[in-house]
């Protein structure tokens, strides 16, 4: 961005993100000069919001004040408009037809700036318009690259669909981020085993347009959950917290344990086979309890509980 470019503020990054949720990303010009006149400006200098086609519809000029009218073609008049019973044909100009539409890399280069990404990461297309893998991003406090994937729409039962399959069709290497453009609160609390599902709003600086390196990764090791839930978990499982208590865990079976508990609690079944949970864990069969499995330790007493050969969440 050059000094000449305006700067964006938080009003024009919310609209922004608005756009992005309606299932074209798309903003007619009449909508986005008349209704968001004062935002408009810097979306289009940023290349934000770039001219992508032509809509067949248009706010009445006369009769309906902010109703939408289908517009037709007229010959004799060589231009779309409509017929008005108070004023007769009424011509659109060919400017307040356009449609702009969100220019996704130039917004994934915003948002994205401020991250340890490979210089030669490339971005992938997994379902179009709709998901993309980014790259792998180094975080403050991580040794170890993470994936990045960004997706819109989140909150349509449908497009959450997609995004599950395309999470089995990938599964998570460890941890996956999943960088979310749907605001938090329309979110589904569904938990994809490996994937930390953040808003873009809850961890980018003051105008919500840059993502914050630090917010990020602190946001990973807290968990994604709701504040208010019982326990909540790290995406790959290195920590919990249970009643505002934080407990971390640096061996991968470890995590493996954490992590099938925790999604046979939040699955409303929480009591499992402890065999079958140290066996999916990779433990050998000399390690046949908990105990063993946590040896050195004792405090995941304080929110697990083993007895006749089963084990769950006790909170």
């Amino acid at each position: 961005m050059t000094d000449r470019t305006p700067p964006l503020d938080r009003q024009t990054v919310d609209f922004l993100l608005s756009v992005v949720e309606t299932p074209n990303a798309t903003v007619s010009a009449a909508v986005l000069d008349e209704s968001f006149a004062a935002v408009a400006p810097a979306l289009k200098a940023n290349g934000l919001l770039q001219p992508k086609d032509h809509q067949r519809a248009a706010i009445s000029l006369t009769d309906h004040e902010d109703e939408p009218v289908n517009l037709t073609w007229s010959p004799e008049h060589r231009g779309y408009g409509y017929f008005s019973p108070t004023a007769g044909w009424v011509a659109v100009p060919s400017d307040r037809l356009a449609l702009f539409g969100v220019d996704f890399d130039r917004l994934f280069d915003r948002l994205l700036e401020k991250l340890d990404l490979p210089p030669r990461a490339h971005r992938t297309v997994l379902v179009p318009d709709l998901f993309w893998e980014v790259g792998e991003v180094r975080l403050p406090g991580r040794g170890k690259r993470v994936p990045v994937w960004i997706g819109r729409r989140l909150g349509n039962p449908a497009v959450w669909k997609r995004f599950g399959d395309a999470v089995r069709d990938r599964p998570a290497p460890g941890l996956r981020i999943v960088l979310s453009l749907t605001p938090a609160d329309r979110l589904p609390a569904d938990v994809f085993q490996g994937n930390s599902l953040i808003a873009v709003r809850d961890v980018t600086d003051h105008l919500g347009i840059i993502v914050d390196p630090g917010l990020l990764a602190a946001r990973i090791a807290s968990g994604s959950q709701a504040d208010d839930a019982p326990i909540t978990m790290a995406a790959d499982g290195a920590a919990v917290t249970v009643h505002g208590k934080r407990y971390s865990f640096s061996g991968s079976k470890q995590r493996t344990v954490i992590r099938q508990l925790f999604e046979a609690w939040q699955s409303g079944q929480p009591e499992r086979l402890t065999a079958e949970v140290l066996e999916a864990a990779g433990y050998s069969d000399s390690v046949n309890t908990l105990a063993k499995a946590f040896s050195k330790r004792t405090d995941w007493r304080d929110f697990i509980e083993e007895q006749h050969g089963r084990c769950r969440f006790s909170l």
